[in-house]
């Protein structure tokens, strides 16, 4: 009889989990959640920034709760392919996506395959890149980093006036266009007495290789917003502090990271703007209804503890100037 009542007991429980696993399916159904997918290229702080600023935003927004799912694709290009075929088949609510190649491969999938789910994006550079996303699909919109190079250029030449020979280490196959940059840059930077040489890398793994044999006839390394060349940062700045020259990139994370001088935005803004068009979008706006914005807020910071390795010589007024959180007129 107790050995009826106990096994009558699991029944029972066995049926109310049940009914309370499927109640919980059905309030998912129902909508008491928001399932948004987040797709990254790879695995570096600017990006980790951009993810941060985009999830709190909308944590903090009067939104339904939100599920996040990160797919990350640790710079494989494959991958991220297969992955991107996951997040389009799948009913996520919004697509969150960060850097040109994830933003392209998002947008192009989902124009191809005739979907409407609403895709926002950060991270990518430049106004017509932007604009063309979201003219290729229109369920696509987000926000761009409006980089200005020149500004950029004036403002080594200033801190580093001796200068003259530059080497860009660069991902050709970037989406936002940098062959386009490096004509510009090259063409700026002759006017300064500066000659632009460049490598091209097309994995994170050539860098070692393909750049130490450059170093020892150059004064500054130069990294544009390439999420190739960004996730290998820690290999440019062990080549930088062993050969004595400057690494300028063009995101502050990895100035973080030990590169002597970092130009660029918070990344974190990035995320956050386009976690604000996704609460408009859940509100009810059509991403065709939100124009591309750009994040423009850019700043100089320098880092002191790699900067005399790097053979970076400032003094103090400078130092400080840059710790205070000085602006493009420096």
């Amino acid at each position: 009889m107790i050995n009826k009542m106990i096994g009558l007991g699991i029944c029972i429980a066995v049926i109310m989990g049940a009914g309370y696993f499927y109640v919980s399916i059905q309030n998912a159904r129902k909508g008491d959640t928001l399932r948004i997918a987040i797709l990254t290229p790879t695995t570096h702080l600017a990006l980790e920034e951009i993810e941060q600023g985009f999830k709190e935003t909308l944590q903090k927004s009067d939104t339904k709760p939100c599920v996040f799912t990160t797919f990350n694709a640790n710079g494989n290009k494959t991958l991220l392919r297969a992955q991107a075929e996951e997040i389009v088949g799948d009913s996520y609510e919004v697509i969150f996506t960060i850097g040109a190649f994830c933003s392209q491969t998002i947008a192009e999938l989902l124009q191809k395959k005739g979907l409407k789910t609403p895709h926002v994006f950060g991270g990518v550079d430049g106004p017509v890149f932007a604009e063309s996303l979201a003219q290729l699909n229109k369920s696509s919109t987000g926000v761009y980093v409006k980089s200005d190079y020149k500004q950029e250029m004036d403002l080594l030449h200033k801190i580093k006036p001796k200068a003259k020979n530059i080497l860009l280490v660069y991902d050709p196959t970037h989406g936002t266009g940098l062959e386009i940059y490096k004509k510009e840059i090259e063409h700026y930077v002759k006017q300064l007495g500066i000659a632009l040489h460049s490598v091209e890398v097309y994995q994170t793994n050539e860098i070692q290789q393909k750049v130490a044999a450059s170093l020892p006839q150059m004064d500054v390394v130069l990294v544009l917003t390439d999420n190739t060349v960004v996730a290998g940062i820690d290999t440019l700045v062990s080549l930088c502090n062993r050969y004595g020259v400057t690494l300028l990139a063009s995101d502050l994370s990895s100035g973080e990271k030990g590169a002597a001088l970092a130009y660029g935005i918070t990344e974190y803004e990035s995320g956050s703007g386009a976690a604000k068009k996704a609460v408009a979008i859940m509100k009810g706006k059509k991403p065709a209804d939100l124009s591309v914005t750009a994040i423009t807020n850019f700043r100089m910071k320098i880092n002191k503890d790699t900067m005399n390795a790097q053979g970076l010589e400032l003094d103090d007024a400078q130092l400080a100037y840059y710790e205070n959180g000085g602006k493009n007129n420096a």
